[in-house]
Order: C-alpha cells, then structure tokens, then sequence
C-alpha cells in the first residue's frame, strides 16, 4: 500500500468546471476545486467565508436598476430605478422628502421594462440617462443628499440625417443672401410635402451651400435658416443634388439608448432609427451635436457600415473608445478622435448581452457574449496591436447562467484583487477575482435564501437586491455584502447588556440564527421587531443563515506504477492551514477549536489560526476533501495537505 502526501496550497484557478474532473494534468487542478460556495478567493491564493448581507431597506417592487452615482470622492450614492420612480441611497440609508415633496422617491418616466434597458453615464455632478422611447434626460445632485433635479436635455444642435433622400422630381430655389454666411437664407420647393415641420433643427445642403434649418412654411414649400456656408451660386437646384436632413433624435425617429463620456465629447449611439449609428458632440460642449464644417472639434457621426446588422448597445471609455454591438466588438484607434479623420475598426465577432453593460475590471473590459453564458474581456494586446476578446469562464462556465446584471470592485481593506460580480438568472451571485500580476483568475458562487436580482458597487461597498420569502411571504430587500457580518439579511443591535433585541421586523415570523457577543446562540422568530436571548447580551447578530462547502477535486496523482486515478483510495489524514477560522468540519467531522478547562468555560470559541490535523476514515475512488460550515462564524482556509494512502 503506498502512502502520498498532497497539498494544495492555493486556491487561484477558482471552482472549476465538472468536465475537468479527468484533467489531474492541467496545470491549475491542484489550484481549484469542485465546489467554492459562499467563500471569495483571495489574491493571497487562500479562500473565506464571505460576508454576510447587511439589511439595508425593504421595497415593494419587483424589477429595479442599481446605478451608481458619484457626486465628488466622499459624496456616492445608490440610485435605485423602480417603475416610474427612483430611490436615492446615500452610506446605506434611502433619503427622504426628496426635494421637500414629503416622498422618498423622484418621478422618472421609465416604466418596469424600460428600466432594464437604459443606458447612462456621468460627468462631473450630472447623470445622463438615455432609452429609445424618451429624450435623453439628466439626473442633476443639487445642494443637499435630498435634492436632485431630473430634467430632459436641451440640445442646441442635433445630430441630422436626411431619412427621406427621395427628391428627384423636385426642385430647390435658393433666396437672398445665398453667399452670406450668417445671415438667413430661404430655399422653396416646387412640390408638396417634401419640407415638413420634421425638419427644423436639420440641415439644408447642396451646391456646396449649408443651411441650418430655424423654420418651415410647409403651405409656401419654404425652410428658413442660417447660411453655416455660402453657396457656389444661386442657380436652382434639382432633387438629385440636394440633402434635406431632419434631426435623427424625435419621437418620430426614436432617441439614443447608449452613452458615454469619452476624450471631452459625449458619444450616443443606437437610436431607433439609426441603430448603427454613433455620434460625438463637440470637443467641451457636450449637449451640442452642431456638425459645422467638419471641423477638428465639431461633432462627428459614424455609421457601422458592415456585413451584418450591428446595432450598437454599449460604448465603453478605455484606452480606446470602445463600441459593443449585437454581432461584434469594435474600437476607435485614433485619438484624438477627428472628423477629419475617424475610422472604426471590428476586433472580433462575438456580439454583446444588450442588458448588461461592460465593465472595466484590471485593464480590461469585461462584456457578456449575446448568447448569455460566455464571459469575455476585451484586452488590447501588443503582440497583435489589436484588441482580443478572451474568455474568462472558460474553466467555470457553470458559475455564470444567464446574467442579468454585473459590477466591479477594485479590493477593500480586507480583500485584496480586482472583483467582477455577476447575478445569473437563477438568483446566484458568480464572483469573479482577477490579478493579472500574479496570475490569479478564480470563479466562486454565492447563494442565499432567495434570490439575487440585481448589484451594484459603491466605492467599497456591494449592494445587492434580492427576493426573499420571509414567514411566508414574498419581500425585496436591498442589502449589502459586509465582511463583519455573518448571516444574510442580517441586521447588528449594540447595546446596554440586555435580553431584548430590537429592529428586526424585517425578520418576524422567520427563524433566524443568532450571533450574541461572538457566541452562537440558539436560533430565535423575531415578533414584534423583536427576540429575546437566553442570557443578556451587548453586541447581536440576527439574520439568515447560508452554508459554506469548499470541495476539493478528485486526488488522482501519478506512482512510478502508473496513475491512481482508478485505484481505490484512502485519506488517512487531513490537514488544514487555517486563518483566523473556528465552526469548520472536514468530510462532516468537526474540527475542534476548544481546549479543556475552567478558563475556556462560558467564553465564545476564538478563532484559530495555525494547522489542524485530523484522521479522515473510508476507501473512495475520488478522495476529495469538503470543507464545510453550517455555522455563523469566521472561516479562512489558507491551504490543505492530505495524506493519501493507494491500494493494488
């Protein structure tokens, strides 16, 4: 019988897909595991429980949108889109009497579905809100957390496009002043209905000669505008020569749904008209979209010309403007970006998830494919002086289902890395850490009683939305993930020594586990708002509970008499590097953290760091090592080495 030690000091290729279980020879196997729930990998290469969700508020709707909003670097806060309203969230507390209205919320004309859909930016204190079935609005701060001002934008100058082109049959006089730039100019059409009142804000061209549409007299054929530049002569002028452009933005052609900020310009992109379409305002000047004469600083449109229908859904600001659309990802190399001269350029194929936007997480853009399920990053590569667009969940497909929505964390002071967060369809939370430097790519799910609806991050802070059933009845809470808690929807209660624990109405009806003075105690049904513990207590954590499993893969390494992964299989022993750790069982035998005495009477358990060996009994064909703990208690598991003992 051979006896072999294994040890996994790391944890930094993540839980790993179920169809690696054969692949012992893939230099990450002995980096991963089978199953990682409800802990986060460090960057140190060790996994933790992770924290629990704070109870923050209690909501009637059933869909929102988490949008973060930074008023200067100590003023953030968690806008929550509802149907036709928004919340305003400033450090986890939703603010009230908004705009001295006596509400808790701000009149938005977005609807349940419209909320999934729009898109936004910001600069400076001012949100920009863009969907198809409205004009763009901006969501302003004012001089207090209570005051916000939601208003539809006023644009001088809109993008044009001339949606008719049909004017062969007609002709164009051209009036006084046609050399005049500046002055008014009038133009008549000999033929009906071509000049609608469709046209003012649009622009008049031919014979070299542009006019910006002020006026129409649709019963006298006329427009009227400002000559922008002189005309070669004042000869009439056929149809065929001639552009009569509207504004591209209305209610009858649609509005822009994709916005961002990028190189001193506002970029919108996708109208319903033109969804290929993406414009640029002029350079510092971000409402007006005044095209002028092709100047370096005066706006710019860019139609996706390709073989296919690529309807722009995200544009992303990053090294390069980035343009993610239906059937393929896109950058602008130039920069600065010119009328002049622009070009775009197709990188790769894959097409985007219109209904969650990119993200930029340590160098890279992160982009779910249009089919739901791929994680991509959108990474500019010296080697091919081109972008790529690799897939990050290529080893854990499984942890992403569907997603919905996605946010991103550079670290806190207890988590060290770069975090992606995406909420599947299913309700889960796949939690992503990626540190390029050190190699460290690792997926982990989290799950709760309920279901994850939505995320967002707030300078450190992960708000979650989530949908519970509490004593029988469906809620929604926002909540918050929080490293100094351990339960779910949990709320802490400091107090003078007392047995009576207030503030937990969002809990009645609803057996809880209970944290007093970092002692477990026995699980309590808030009523009232309220539990009464055994003893008298000070600090108390009341909430969900949620289980921690840490799987490790099948144990199949190579003898000098071939592999062992057929052969039957013993752990014999079991040791476990641990962290700060206590309430953990290893393959369902607990792991004592206790010393005899009088000393250690009637005192909560302290955490242990150091190693914990244990015997492990039973013959298996895989011999995998599960961490478990069903306990509300700390948990850092830095490293394990088993002792493997081969039969045959």
């Amino acid at each position: 019988m051979a006896r072999v030690n294994i040890s996994q000091t790391q944890f930094t290729s993540g839980e790993l897909d179920p169809r690696l279980a054969a692949r012992h020879d893939y230099d990450g196997y002995y980096k991963g595991a089978e199953t990682l729930e409800n802990v986060i990998c460090l960057g140190q290469g060790g996994v933790k429980r992770r924290g629990g969700m704070k109870y923050i508020d209690t909501l009637t709707d059933t869909a929102v949108r988490f949008v973060t909003f930074e008023f200067n670097i100590t003023q953030t806060y968690l806008l929550v889109f509802a149907n036709a309203k928004m919340y305003v969230y400033k450090d986890g507390v939703k603010q009230t009497n908004l705009n001295s209205s006596g509400n808790d919320y701000i009149a938005t004309p977005y609807n349940a579905t419209q909320i999934g859909e729009i898109g936004v930016t910001q600069s400076a204190d001012t949100l920009i809100v863009c969907h198809h079935s409205h004009a763009p609005r901006k969501i302003v701060r004012g001089g207090s957390h209570t005051t916000w001002t939601l208003s539809t934008i006023t644009f001088p100058y809109y993008p044009t496009f001339d949606f008719n082109a049909d004017y062969d049959s007609a002709t164009f006089a051209i009036g006084a002043n046609w050399n005049s730039v500046g002055s008014d100019v009038t133009v008549t059409c000999n033929t009906a209905s071509k000049i609608t009142s469709d046209h003012v804000g649009g622009i008049f061209e031919g014979n070299s000669g542009v006019i910006r549409i002020e006026s129409v007299n649709t019963g006298a054929r006329t427009l009227t505008g400002e000559l922008l530049k002189e005309f070669t002569n004042n000869n009439t002028l056929d149809g065929t020569d001639v552009s009569l452009e509207e504004p591209v933005w209305s209610a009858t052609h649609g509005y822009p749904q994709s916005v961002t900020f990028h190189e001193s310009r506002l970029w919108m992109g996708n109208s319903t008209a033109r969804p290929q379409t993406l414009w640029g305002s002029v350079i510092g000047d971000f409402f007006n979209f005044d095209r002028g004469v092709g100047g370096d600083d005066e706006s710019l449109d860019i139609t996706l010309d390709t073989d296919s229908v690529n309807a722009i859904h995200h544009i992303v600001s990053g090294r390069h403007l980035q343009v993610f659309t239906s059937g393929g990802e896109f950058y602008i190399p130039e920069s600065p970006i010119k009328p002049s001269s622009v070009r775009i350029s197709r990188q790769t194929k894959f097409g985007v998830l219109q209904k969650v936007k990119p993200i930029n997480v340590d160098g890279a853009t992160m982009f779910i494919q249009r089919n739901g399920k791929q994680v991509r990053e959108f990474i500019f590569t010296y080697t091919e002086a081109s972008y790529v667009s690799s897939e990050v969940n290529l080893l854990a497909p499984h942890i992403t289902n569907s997603p919905v929505a996605m946010a991103s964390q550079t670290g806190d002071v207890d988590n060290e890395g770069n975090y992606l967060y995406v909420v599947n369809g299913d309700g889960t939370l796949g939690v992503f850490i990626t540190n390029r430097a050190e190699k460290v790519m690792a997926w982990t799910k989290y799950t709760t009683a309920g279901d994850i609806l939505d995320v967002a991050v707030v300078e450190d802070v992960v708000y979650l939305y989530v949908k519970r059933t509490i004593n029988s009845s469906t809620v929604y809470h926002v909540e918050a993930l929080d490293n100094n808690h351990y339960t779910d929807a949990s709320k802490q209660v400091t107090q003078s020594a007392s047995a009576t624990v207030p503030g937990l109405a969002h809990l009645n009806g609803q057996e809880c586990r209970v944290r007093a003075d970092s002692a477990i105690m026995a699980n309590a049904t808030p009523s009232s708002g309220s539990i009464t513990l055994s003893r008298a207590a000070t600090n108390i954590e009341v909430g969900l509970n949620y289980d921690v499993t840490i799987k490790t893969m099948p144990s199949a390494i190579g003898l000098q008499s071939g592999p062992v992964s057929t052969k039957k299989r013993r752990i014999s022993r079991v040791s476990a590097q641990l962290h700060e750790s206590s309430g953990l069982k290893i393959n369902g035998k607990a792991v004592p953290n206790k010393s005899f005495g009088s000393s250690v009477l009637g005192q909560a358990p302290e955490a242990f760091t150091g190693i914990k060996t244990l015997p492990v009994l039973g013959y298996s064909k895989t011999a995998q090592v599960t961490v478990t703990q069903t306990d509300p208690l700390p948990l850092t598991l830095l490293g394990l080495t088993v002792e493997l003992q081969v039969t045959g």
